[in-house]
């Protein structure tokens, strides 16, 4: 149904979603390019810039239209300096637009112009519109895309335009951070006091910010279809919010990180209230309860699992052995899915287009969601109490814990009760144990659909990788070397990598790789993986390992062998975001080795026990040497998962300290006869 400015005014039956303007509060012009601008002076540009932001500047404002309602009107213009072939990137420029049955968003006014300074003089090479391609991104989003005509190293490029929508719902985000370091950002919204916005906001980076009230009128007009045409106005004040940030660094990614989404300087807008005059507050954003109503009456989500789905009787009873108990059922038919169905795309909770589950289980193969809307389904027609979760990855960041932003959820699972206990179950990933999720999934909070929806938070923390490795190591019957066991039970994430490499290589060419993992000459022998097909626990890896040691009068010899922390994995000096490591740990080496044959020690590197912020990590290395024997045990404990930045040096220097000692050796000399 169409929607105008009198029907809202009188019905008030429609949603509204508003969006701003942006240029004014700046001197950028575009075309206006000299050859003093090709000069740099900043102290965010450095030798690892390859290209650097001179000025970003954006605006949205909602104007009335000729349709009797609203649009979007949205305005950008960017000015990048190429420093080096590595910043060639920053010439391809991708616009994405919001598509709907009923439209889509307008791309106008769209301008590039490549500029290169020569013998003095700035030349111009302009962007043709012939070279703007038009590509699919999904079933909601296109994108304009065109890569800048004449790019060299030192070229500044400059491009602007508009995007007109009527889609109010789009209000665009600004981010002032990015891979290049930026000069000057800054971005303007003006909200008429009808619409009330939740303003979300992240980033380490000050922003300016400069608000004030102007009284104003819009106006609307709407032809009746015989000629003649309806005109409004409404009269009140509006908001102008502008949001400025100078000399701002590249956001680098380090080790440790889970999006670089959730540390990037940016503003995002959701609307939750209209008010328009003499009529009532109309809420927009809703609550949890209505989303997840919406999401399970929606055709693409909930109708398919919540219909009766009479075709999976046969099926279900096929899966499950007779006489099962409900967790034994729940088990079967997650391993059923598991193991034979496969996933073609990992993003998104929705079930594609004119695809039923029926389609899916014929196919053998669906998304992410259709795979794991099958086992739903499957459970809802055992009787088991099953819902749907969303969540959202550590790649794509994190989920708003306060508001129902479905966009901001980008993978779905399902949680099965049995017997009072939760079963949060992935069917798309081969060989992943029951109960267990990807690592990837512990990202907070995440959204159970039902008609008493909840929140789950899926803490990192709660996931521990324990490792124990042990080697023992005895003297050669021919006194030539050193021969023994290693056995090693890795955490299960670590077993699960395990299993993912030996299902693409042979178990051969596994421990080849492991024999050349040494530092010196090493055979390996009575080569096994325990647990290989159990996929519920960690694997075991196993094997016989002999080295030779005659001859040299010293012997420099890392006791860690093939499991030091060879490298410390903060080198940054400093760091602006939080560590986020994806799960605790608790690592333990043991070491039991006789001294080789006509040696002994010269020189044994120190006991050590460091703790983390007190109770927050322990690094242990404890070594001695008695009875012609070398012992040592190392452990590392870390038992929290996020570091803030202000830990970040503690952190540094706890992990350092670790690389440091696991690289110190045992001196071994060879004793005169």
């Amino acid at each position: 149904m169409r929607t105008t400015l009198f029907s809202v005014l009188l019905l008030l039956t429609f949603f509204l979603f508003p969006i701003a303007d942006a240029q004014e509060g700046t001197n950028l012009k575009f075309g206006k390019v000299t050859a003093a601008d090709f000069t740099l002076h900043s102290p965010v540009v450095d030798s690892n810039s390859s290209a650097v932001v001179l000025a970003d500047v954006g605006s949205s404002r909602i104007e009335g239209n000729n349709k009797g309602w609203f649009s979007l009107i949205h305005k950008r213009t960017t000015r990048i300096k190429i420093l080096n072939k590595k910043g060639f990137d920053a010439g391809n420029v991708s616009i994405e637009l919001y598509v709907s049955p009923e439209g889509e968003e307008k791309l106008t006014d769209v301008k590039g112009i490549t500029y290169n300074l020569e013998n003095g003089t700035v030349q111009q090479t302009k962007l043709e519109a012939a070279n703007i391609f038009k590509e699919k991104q999904d079933r909601r989003w296109t994108a304009r895309k065109f890569t800048f005509p004449n790019l060299k190293e030192g070229s500044i490029l400059e491009y602007t335009y508009t995007i007109e929508s009527e889609f109010l719902f789009n209000l665009r985000p600004w981010e002032f951070q990015g891979a290049y370091p930026r000069l000057f950002t800054q971005y303007t919204v003006y909200i008429p006091e009808f619409f009330q916005y939740v303003f979300l906001s992240q980033g380490y980076i000050p922003l300016k910010n400069a608000k004030k009230d102007v009284f104003k009128t819009w106006s609307v007009s709407e032809s009746n279809g015989t000629q003649a045409t309806e005109h409004y106005s409404l009269t009140g004040y509006e908001t102008q919010n502008t949001w400025s940030a100078t000399d701002v660094p590249a956001l680098k990614e380090e080790p440790f990180t889970s999006s670089l989404h959730n540390h990037n300087s940016k503003i995002d807008f959701q609307l939750s209230q209209y008010r328009f005059p003499n009529t009532p507050v109309k809420d927009i954003m809703g609550n949890w309860v209505t989303a997840s109503e919406q999401l399970l009456k929606h055709e693409n989500f909930g109708a398919e699992i919540t219909r009766p789905n009479f075709w999976l009787n046969d099926v279900v009873k096929e899966i499950i052995p007779a006489g099962a108990s409900e967790l034994e059922a729940v088990q079967a038919l997650y391993s059923f899915v598991r193991d034979h169905f496969t996933t073609t795309q990992a993003n998104g909770f929705y079930i594609s287009d004119q695809t039923t589950l029926k389609d899916v289980y014929r196919k053998k193969s669906g998304t992410v969601a259709e795979v794991n809307m099958l086992l739903i389904a499957m459970l809802k027609q055992r009787g088991i109490a099953v819902n749907p979760v969303l969540l959202s990855t550590r790649s794509h960041g994190w989920a708003n814990p306060f508001y129902p932003l479905l966009g901001r959820y980008n993978y779905i699972i399902c949680t099965a009760r049995v017997d009072g206990k939760s079963y949060y179950l992935d069917a798309t990933r081969p060989r992943l144990g029951f109960g267990k999720l990807p690592a990837e999934c512990y990202n907070g909070m995440g959204f159970m659909v039902s008609t008493t929806p909840q929140n789950i938070n899926f803490d990192p923390d709660s996931l521990r990788e324990q490792k124990t490795t042990l080697l023992f190591l005895v003297n050669k019957a021919d006194g030539k070397g050193l021969e023994g066991s290693f056995s090693s039970t890795p955490g299960y994430y670590e077993s699960f990598r395990i299993r993912d490499q030996l299902a693409t290589k042979d178990m051969d060419s596994y421990f080849k790789e492991a024999e050349k993992s040494y530092s010196f000459p090493m055979k390996l022998s009575d080569t096994q993986v325990d647990s290989l097909k159990k996929f519920d626990f960690p694997v075991t890896v196993r094997y016989k390992m002999s080295f030779d040691t005659e001859g040299e009068d010293m012997i420099y010899l890392n006791p860690m062998f093939g499991e030091a922390v060879k490298s410390n994995p903060f080198v940054s000096a400093e760091r602006k975001y939080p560590v986020e490591m994806p799960f605790t740990m608790y690592q333990v080496f043991v070491l039991n080795m006789e001294l080789p044959k006509g040696y002994e020690v010269e020189e044994l590197p120190k006991s050590t026990r460091v703790m983390l912020n007190d109770n927050e990590g322990m690094f242990e290395y404890l070594i001695s040497s008695s009875g012609g024997r070398i012992m040592l045990q190392s452990k590392i404990d870390i038992r929290k998962t996020t570091f803030q930045a202000e830990d970040y040096q503690t952190l540094r220097d706890f992990f350092g300290h670790i690389a440091k000692k696991h690289g110190e050796q045992v001196v071994l000399k060879k004793i005169k006869q």
